[in-house]
């Protein structure tokens, strides 16, 4: 079945390959990087066979990979990262600027194999749900082992991944280890042919993400004064819900309150500064400093943990709109209740464990959501129930630990350990 997937992916680049790039061509957005995704990884690590292949596909996923990475370098395990999009690799290479950054090949037969030799790579390290079958299967053929840590299949992918299935086992059957989330996501890779004893169990490495230990005076300046509404990760509807919210708490005697919307794609900052103008509030961009706007605009990356230490009422976006739903932990780590829509699918785990903890306040619609925050401002007292539960999120971390020990583990089955010697240990 792998040789079918690859003849049609063949028919793809032949018969339509051209088309696409020239559509490709003609947007900013899809010429960003182009030369970079049709060639394989460079000649880039010292010892053959040594090195280890990290890939994520935005930001979400270079966060949690930001420990694992890390992990490795502190072991002298030479790293080589790729991303799927232009600000996952900016946010890479903010966190490692002397690391190899790059755009990941695309999903053409034979760029991965290459790029396994050509840059040396042991061990391709796959983020979450990168389940790309010409990188997993060019990996494999390459002679790299491949492993998927923080493996999750979210129920809006589950169905066509069933229905796949016929093609996809043997993709997956080149897996060398899952280390999934939950009991539910190893139960689906199994499902969809990875075989049982491959799957194990590590958690979600965002519950090991750690906190800013205080707000940088310089975004704190840019914040302004509180107190303060965050939009935390949202999409479009969910920011005219959330500057609807705000100006009827501003209505009902909230005068001082002020709002900050942090999208999800920092490239559509400028789209949410003119919506937040449409509806007649003073707005501005984070990036221009210091300012009275009542209304602030996250247009840079990494900075939202650390405004969520500063935020009075805190809303996830991604839930609202029908996404899923992104990082829910994140701002009750910090000590504050979220709030979020109907959509959290690709979030049970933290819904489960939030809700139990009196934490999660979930809504249904816009309406719900302006209802919800006008009680919780009314609530002196409204972010207790988060102070007391930090410590409770804190037992739920290891997964980044159990993670490394898994990549680890077959990196040494690969070899790459021993290739490198003692600065592997």
């Amino acid at each position: 079945m792998i040789w079918l997937y690859s003849a049609l992916l063949w028919v793809v680049v032949v018969l339509v390959g051209p088309i696409l790039l020239a559509i490709a061509a003609l947007s900013s957005r899809g010429r960003a990087g182009l030369g970079e995704r049709l060639r394989p990884l460079g000649r880039a690590l010292e010892h053959a066979g040594s090195g280890v292949w990290v890939h994520a596909a935005s930001v979400g996923e270079v966060e949690a990979g930001v420990p694992l990475i890390q992990g490795l370098l502190d072991r002298g395990i030479p790293v080589v990262a790729t991303t799927a999009t232009t600000t996952g690799r900016a946010r890479m290479r903010q966190y490692f600027p002397g690391l190899r950054v790059r755009l990941a090949p695309l999903e053409i037969p034979g760029l991965a194999t290459a790029s396994v030799r050509r840059a040396r790579i042991a061990l391709l390290v796959l983020l979450e749900t990168e389940l790309w079958p010409a990188l997993i299967t060019g990996a494999a053929r390459g002679g790299a082992r491949v492993v998927v840590v923080g493996a999750r299949i979210s129920d809006r992918s589950l169905p066509r991944y069933r229905l796949l299935r016929p093609l996809l086992a043997p993709v997956l059957g080149c897996l060398n280890a899952v280390g999934a989330q939950t009991e539910l996501h190893a139960d689906r890779f199994r499902a969809l042919g990875v075989p049982r004893e491959r799957v194990s169990i590590v958690g979600d490495p965002k519950f090991d993400r750690p906190l800013p230990e205080a707000v940088p005076a310089e975004l704190d300046a840019a914040l302004g004064p509180g107190p303060l509404l965050v939009g935390g990760s949202t999409h479009p509807g969910e920011e005219e819900a959330l500057l609807a919210a705000w100006a009827a708490l501003r209505e009902q005697g909230a005068r001082e309150l002020r709002l900050v919307l942090a999208p999800r794609h920092p490239d559509r900052a400028g789209q949410v500064l003119a919506a937040a103008r449409r509806k007649q509030a003073s707005a501005r961009l984070r990036s221009e400093g210091p300012g009275d706007a009542d209304v602030v605009v996250l247009d840079t990356l990494g900075e939202l943990a650390a405004v969520y230490l500063r935020a009075d009422l805190v809303f996830v976006g991604g839930t609202l709109a029908p996404v899923g739903g992104h990082n829910l932990i994140e701002p009750a780590a910090a000590g504050r209740v979220v709030v979020a829509g109907p959509h959290t699918e690709n979030q049970r785990h933290q819904v489960a464990l939030l809700e139990s903890l009196g934490v999660l306040r979930q809504v249904a619609d816009a309406r719900g959501l302006e209802l919800e925050l006008g009680g919780l401002w009314a609530d002196p007292d409204r972010n207790r129930p988060a102070e007391r539960a930090r410590t409770v999120l804190a037992a739920h971390c290891g997964a980044v630990e159990r993670s490394l020990a898994l990549m680890l583990g077959e990196l040494q089955a690969a070899g790459g350990l021993g290739a490198l010697g003692a600065n592997g240990a």
